[in-house]
């Protein structure tokens, strides 16, 4: 699996009702369940500051999926949602120890890539590309969700958390870095013009790109949530050549050009 497929399948995780729990790697908020964790992680289900915890996890529907923030990165790997426990050679292993595997460690963020694990004590995500990571925290939202990475740019309508570092895992191969603004290599002039309703394989192209720079949700037909998408991205990036998209709606050659340089 490559850092921008993990990056994707990442995201797949915002398809579900999420909410955060210690110990847990996307497993279903039934109340037996919550129970099971409440007695093996006492300190943190039933703090003497927070009595509402349990009551509150309790109160979910039973889809909601439930994780902490080093569930997130071993579910992916794990198969999720048919989760496997410790497959595909992935480890059981805590926030420090997903941070301890990593390699090319850096704290310098101009050349991160999808794909790799952003830490700081105490806690991982992982980064999604355009400034992006998605984490799962008790912050903001208490759920899995996206946030800006700091030490990258502030985006509006996102939080933002400054990460200590970010390194490859050895389990994904990851690309070449390059200029990210170069001109596309692909002949995008021969791709069409998409606008609400347009169907086929190249919306579902469009879908998969918005996927890599973190943008969602989007379908695979070009629905007014996905027109709602690709707005946001023409109103929060910029075109080969450096200068502001257009924000009408149309993927035409300069949203084509950005989305795939």
């Amino acid at each position: 699996m490559t850092g921008k497929e993990f990056a994707i399948k990442c995201q797949e995780i915002l398809k579900y009702k999420t909410c955060y729990a210690k110990g847990t790697f996307g497993q279903c908020a039934t109340p037996g369940f919550i129970k099971q964790k409440a007695e093996q992680y006492p300190e943190w289900y039933n703090p003497k500051n927070q009595p509402s915890r349990v009551p509150k996890l309790l109160d979910l529907t039973d889809d909601t999926r439930l994780f902490d923030c080093c569930g997130m990165v071993k579910a992916v790997f794990w198969n999720f949602p048919n989760t496997v426990y410790k497959s595909n050679g992935f480890p059981e292993v805590n926030d420090q120890g997903i941070w301890n595997l990593c390699q090319n460690k850096s704290e310098d963020f101009s050349n991160i890539q999808a794909g790799e694990i952003v830490w700081l004590k105490g806690h991982v995500g992982v980064y999604i590309g355009d400034g992006k990571a998605i984490e799962a925290t008790t912050a903001w939202e208490n759920k899995v969700q996206i946030t800006a990475v700091a030490n990258i740019k502030s985006i509006p309508g996102l939080p933002s958390r400054r990460w200590t570092g970010h390194g490859k895992l050895p389990q994904l191969t990851y690309e070449t870095t390059s200029n990210p603004i170069e001109k596309p290599k692909t002949n995008i002039s021969k791709y069409p013009v998409l606008k609400l309703g347009s169907k086929g394989d190249y919306v579902k192209k469009l879908k998969l790109e918005l996927l890599k720079k973190g943008y969602y949700p989007v379908n695979d037909t070009f629905d007014e949530a996905t027109l709602a998408v690709v707005k946001k991205y023409q109103a929060e990036n910029i075109d080969t050549e450096g200068k502001k998209l257009v924000v009408d709606g149309y993927v035409g050659p300069k949203t084509w050009g950005s989305l795939e340089s």
